[in-house]
């Protein structure tokens, strides 16, 4: 029959045995069991009392085991022992871990199991740590999956904003890089809109600004280069790059003729002197006995803004005694009573229809003061 783990055969144990050929054939096993339980007890009880006489010369015997009887209880009842066919026999020698007394092996064993207690506990100490570390990694994962979730407009939003000023800076970056770069300075000026003022004297009053980045070129700047030109009364700067400059000028209009200390000078109607008197102003009428500056002088100036140019190289002289009275001297010899600067417009053009119409010899006196009431008088 098989033994309960941990209790062993012992060497000095006496092997019984079967009483008859029925316990050997398989008789009952409760019987075998007690015969088995009192050979043992009888065996310890001998070893004691051997023990007790001290016997000096035997040699110490290892304590005998003491069988827990509750054990055989657990026993397979049907279990088979093979039966002794003789007397007791030599049992075979027991290893290392099996030797000593019950409470050696038992404390052996109690070690062996708080080690592979301890290895356990270690094993499921370093397990949970593990699953400790993988739940948190899972947990910052999902948060940072939630955060994301939930920011995912405003990091479009962000992104988005960062791109456009990221594009804008490059582009700025970029434009001044070609804009202070000599790919884009200022190699040629062009002037537009000149009549009776040469281009080149434009062109050589902007000369220092050749080579300036075009970006610089303002028409602040263009403007003090030019206020030394009188002929100029407006102009319009265009910046075409990568190296052109056009100007385009409105010049004045020369309007009469002044005397002045130098000599005569052509005037516009503001009065600004535009230069001496040259060929192609030389028919212009002359201002007489008037000032410039002065009340007469802003009236004529009004009349000569109205008055078209077929009638001023028409007219002699200009003069007007009052605001309100003035007379032009035509070179035909007749003489047009404006009147006041009012009307201006209307009143060029009945005289220029009286001048077209009417024979210089017999209309000596053009009256168009009211011009819608014209009156031609013979003297």
């Amino acid at each position: 029959m098989r033994r309960p783990d941990g209790f062993d055969r012992r060497t000095d144990e006496p092997v019984e045995a079967p009483a008859d050929a029925d316990d050997a054939a398989g008789g009952s096993s409760l019987d075998a069991l007690r015969r088995r339980r009192d050979a043992a007890l009888r065996a310890i009880a001998a070893h004691e009392a051997a023990a007790r006489r001290g016997s000096a010369e035997r040699e110490p015997e290892r304590e005998p085991r003491r069988w827990a009887l509750s054990a055989y209880a657990d026993l397979d009842e049907g279990a088979d022992a093979a039966p002794a066919t003789g007397g007791p026999s030599e049992p075979a020698p027991l290893p290392d871990e099996e030797r000593g007394s019950l409470a050696q092996r038992v404390d052996r064993a109690w070690r062996e199991a708080q080690r592979e207690q301890r290895r356990l506990d270690r094993e499921e100490a370093r397990e949970t740590r593990r699953e400790a570390k993988e739940a948190k990694r899972a947990r910052v994962r999902r948060e940072r999956a939630e955060v994301r979730r939930f920011t995912a407009a405003r990091r479009r939003q962000v992104r988005a904003a960062l791109l456009t000023g990221g594009g804008l800076a490059l582009a700025l970056l970029l434009l001044v890089g070609l804009v202070w770069s000599p790919l884009m300075a200022v190699r040629e000026v062009r002037v537009q809109g000149v009549e009776r003022l040469d281009a080149a004297v434009v062109q050589e009053a902007l000369g220092d600004a050749m080579g300036e980045p075009i970006a610089t070129v303002t028409e602040e700047g263009v403007a003090q280069r030019l206020s030394t030109i009188p002929q100029i009364e407006s102009f319009r700067v265009d910046v075409v790059p990568p190296s052109t400059v056009i100007v385009h000028v409105v010049e004045r209009r020369p309007v009469a003729i002044v005397p002045t200390a130098s000599g005569e000078a052509v005037i516009d109607a503001a009065g600004v002197a535009l230069g001496p008197v040259d060929e192609a102003t030389a028919m212009l009428p002359r201002l007489d006995g008037v000032e410039l500056g002065s009340a007469e002088f802003e009236a004529i100036a009004a009349m000569l803004v109205a008055v078209p140019t077929s009638v001023l190289e028409a007219t002699a002289t200009i003069s007007a005694p009052t605001e309100s009275d003035i007379r032009l001297s035509l070179t035909s010899g007749q003489t047009v009573l404006w009147g006041g600067a009012d009307e201006s417009r209307l009143k060029a053009d009945v005289v220029a229809a009286l001048l077209a119409t009417q024979d210089p010899a017999v209309a000596v006196v053009l009256d168009v003061r009211a011009p819608e009431h014209s009156v031609v008088r013979g003297s």
